[in-house]
């Protein structure tokens, strides 16, 4: 019997109603690719301030005017709940409350574990019913259903997504671009909303990611008003390029469960000593 380190570690069984489901999920071959795109900060702003975050969150990787939002794209074909593919709309946040990293573009290399800032999902299409609803009742994702077509290969990537209940065109990314770098494992953060909680989770990851040319992508949105389109529209994000693409073929990873980092709609908790230093002055 071949063990692989990676993948054995402890699990348990949450029930969903969808049915029983082991966190953390394993993924054992996937896809996956991010696509950064720079938006104007004052629009992802209103955009996390018209969320159900309740303005906790603010954009994290910012300069000057501008902030970076992604696109994640990913085919897990051997999962060990149920095969599915995802393609959502993640903005790397910092919560406003607790530590404030020095330099979030910093801690992007940094393990997940030790690290303050995260993705915050937007919305996320999703092609399995059952991993949708898994997604909502633990994590608090905010999965729709979808079809997800996923091409990667070594140069080039299209990413087609459709409307299931209406059958029509929501969005597409795609383009060729030259792998010239290799970098290691990035694995990820992610706050979500459940219960007015803000929950933070994590996703191990091991596989390295490769650097895409971004000249040859764009992301094109498909006539009309959806849901899910409506706040990249709102981005400016409809024809643009992005500024970075990373991919892999070869992805694996855990997704643990979340822990509950802060209840919501509460005041915030001032120390002892902030409310001395306040009287005395």
């Amino acid at each position: 019997m071949q063990i692989d380190p990676f993948f054995q570690v402890p699990r348990r069984t949450l029930d969903t109603s969808s049915g029983p489901v082991e966190v953390p999920v394993l993924y054992k071959e996937g896809d996956y690719s991010i696509a950064l795109f720079c938006a104007h900060r004052h629009r992802v702003e209103a955009l996390l301030n018209a969320s159900a975050t309740q303005s906790s969150l603010t954009p994290a990787m910012t300069f000057g005017p501008y902030a970076i939002v992604s696109l994640v794209m990913a085919n897990f074909t051997h999962c060990s709940d149920t095969d599915y593919s995802v393609a959502g709309l993640a903005v790397p946040v910092s919560r406003r409350q607790g530590f404030q990293p020095v330099s979030p573009w910093r801690e992007l290399f940094r393990r997940a574990d030790q690290r303050h800032m995260g993705f915050y999902l937007v919305n996320c299409p999703a092609d399995s019913l059952r991993m949708i609803n898994v997604g909502r009742e633990i994590w608090g994702h905010p999965k729709t259903p979808a079809r997800i077509e996923l091409q990667l290969d070594q140069n080039s990537l299209r990413c087609r997504v459709d409307c299931l209940q209406y059958n029509q065109p929501l969005f597409e990314f795609s383009g060729w671009g030259p792998r010239f770098w290799q970098i290691r494992p990035l694995g990820m953060n992610l706050f979500s909303i459940l219960n007015q909680q803000m929950i933070r989770s994590i996703l191990d990851v091991r596989s390295p990611f490769n650097l895409h040319l971004p000249f040859g992508f764009r992301l094109r949105l498909a006539p009309g008003d959806h849901p899910t389109t409506r706040p990249m529209r709102k981005l400016g994000l409809d024809g643009k390029r992005p500024l970075m693409v990373i991919s892999t073929n070869q992805f694996q990873g855990r997704f643990n469960e979340g822990v509950v980092i802060e209840e919501l709609g509460q005041a915030p908790q001032v120390s002892p000593r902030r409310v001395r230093d306040t009287l005395r002055v």
